[in-house]
């Protein structure tokens, strides 16, 4: 038997007759028509049921692209998506053909990296990367056994520059080339030979294709800035790559957004973009980042909603000062009463201390909140509750020890979730501003009270309409995981012309400087 995802040699072409207000583009080398929109799966788990709606509300709307990796989510993005795909095509609401996979592979996360072979980079205690044959080998099984399909139409190294960061060996630029030579040697091999000697027969048969990937290409943050220490340069790797097999090398993924521009600006030592370097090749170009801008030194969500923020950030301000005061008093009671244990609980002081700071960026923030303090606090409870069980304290000071413990562990999360809040208003706050910034200088972009259909985030759309703008770019990859998420990006695509100029794209970078 072979599965659902064995079809005949056929292009998606097909697929569009039904959404001809979609934008396209080609995949030169492989003849594939694709949405100008795709599918992006960074966050997509099984926790949350509106995951899997939103992937089959973006097929059905048109998207045709779907990307992911071997590492998101610890393998449950694949996953989620295997389960739609197989479901959509059982029903009969979408075919293999029409769809095109991306996967990528090269992170590595485990509980301890101290005794990985030497094929791998380690990155921190808990977490490597590799390019190796044999690792890309195990992660394309297990990618494909998780989405359950026979074939990806598209493989990338996933930011192999990452390896030149390796704590266990010296690793050099040098290195790093011989590396992705070797790489792209394999995949040549799973291109062209297929999965084995059997399958392939049946493929003859059935006049199927039945290789493993339709073509490989690499996905990085750093092939766009020749500046930078950790740099990969395109031209470099294509000339490691015979030209016989040149054909296999299909597309790169790199970031694109308003503000990082770098893959459509001519470099200093250059004469052309890597946007035009990758067209001259007939090397497609993904995008992805399109709504996470990383702009001074900070990752900037390019979001905003339509609520009175004035009103949500008082509301918000009056509760942190309640809670401030309501932590404060229980870390003055503990000491009071415990003098000698009670110098590590000072949050109150602290986070008030810092929070300007901590209301401009909302990322840095959340992560903040989240992964140091809330585990340093749990920690430090768990500490003093020891020390309490191993001392002689009478019953009744043990107990109100305990309800002093299960009161600040909840005043702190109640802390932290409002404290991630303010952040969050602050954010939708200047976006607001970018957003006036860009309906000025591109007032098609506007949308107003007669607009057909009002988006979830204006801001959003627009930049996505920006991207969308620029001709060079294949294919931007959107996060889509909310059904908000895929309607502003249909609206985006839907609504994208030629109304956005090359005279207005500059003059709205030039007002971002």
């Amino acid at each position: 038997m072979y599965r659902i995802d064995m079809i005949p040699l056929l292009k998606t072409k097909s697929f569009f007759r039904k959404y001809s207000s979609i934008p396209t583009s080609i995949i030169v080398k492989t003849g594939q028509e694709i949405s100008r929109l795709g599918f992006g799966s960074y966050r997509i788990n099984r926790k949350v049921d509106e995951y899997q709606l939103a992937l089959k509300k973006a097929i059905n709307s048109g998207i045709n692209v779907i990307d992911t990796s071997a590492h998101f989510e610890s393998g449950e993005s694949e996953e989620v998506i295997g389960d739609v795909l197989e479901k959509m095509m059982n029903e009969g609401s979408v075919s293999r053909k029409d769809l095109v996979v991306i996967s990528k592979a090269g992170y590595f996360e485990t509980i301890d990296t101290s005794t990985i072979p030497d094929t791998f980079a380690k990155i921190s205690n808990k977490s490597a990367h590799s390019i190796s044959p044999e690792f890309l080998q195990d992660q394309i099984n297990g990618s494909l056994s998780r989405l359950k399909l026979n074939k990806l139409d598209i493989f990338m190294l996933n930011s192999p520059e990452r390896m030149l960061k390796a704590k266990n060996k010296n690793y050099s630029m040098s290195h790093l080339y011989q590396d992705i030579e070797r790489a792209f040697d394999y995949l040549d091999e799973e291109v062209s030979i297929g999965v084995n000697l059997r399958l392939r027969l049946v493929c003859l048969l059935h006049i199927l294709d039945c290789r493993r990937i339709g073509g490989y290409g690499i996905c990085s943050n750093s092939m766009t800035t020749p500046t930078t220490s950790d740099y990969i340069s395109l031209p470099t790797i294509l000339e490691k790559i015979p030209e016989s097999r040149k054909h296999n090398f299909v597309a790169i993924q790199v970031p694109f957004n308003i503000f990082e521009r770098d893959v459509i600006q001519i470099g200093s030592s250059q004469n052309w973009s890597l946007a035009e370097y990758s067209k001259q090749n007939d090397i497609f170009l993904f995008t992805n980042r399109p709504l996470n801008a990383i702009t001074g030194g900070t990752i900037r969500p390019l979001v905003n909603k339509s609520v009175d923020l004035d009103a949500s950030i008082e509301e918000v301000s009056d509760n942190l000062s309640n809670k401030f005061q309501k932590l404060g008093e229980l870390e003055v009671e503990l000491n009071e009463l415990y003098f000698k244990i009670s110098s590590k609980f000072i949050w109150a002081q602290i986070l008030s201390e810092n929070l300007n700071k901590l209301s401009q960026n909302y990322f840095a923030t959340k992560y903040y909140l989240e992964k140091q303090v809330k585990p340093d606090i749990v920690n430090d409870l768990e500490s003093l509750s020891d020390n309490f069980k191993s001392n002689r304290f009478d019953k009744n000071a043990k107990n109100n020890l305990q309800d002093w413990i299960t009161k600040y562990h909840s005043e702190f999360q109640s802390l932290s979730t409002l404290l991630i809040s303010y952040a969050y208003l602050n954010l939708l706050y200047i976006n607001n501003d970018l957003d006036s910034i860009i309906s000025t200088v591109s007032p098609s972009l506007q949308f107003d009270d007669e607009s057909p259909q009002k988006p979830y985030s204006p801001l959003s759309v627009k930049c996505i309409r920006i991207n969308l703008a620029n001709s060079l770019i294949g294919c931007t990859l959107v996060g889509m995981r909310e059904l908000n998420y895929v309607e502003d990006s249909i609206l985006a695509l839907r609504l994208s012309d030629n109304d956005i100029t090359v005279e207005y794209l500059e003059e709205i970078y030039n007002c971002l400087q």
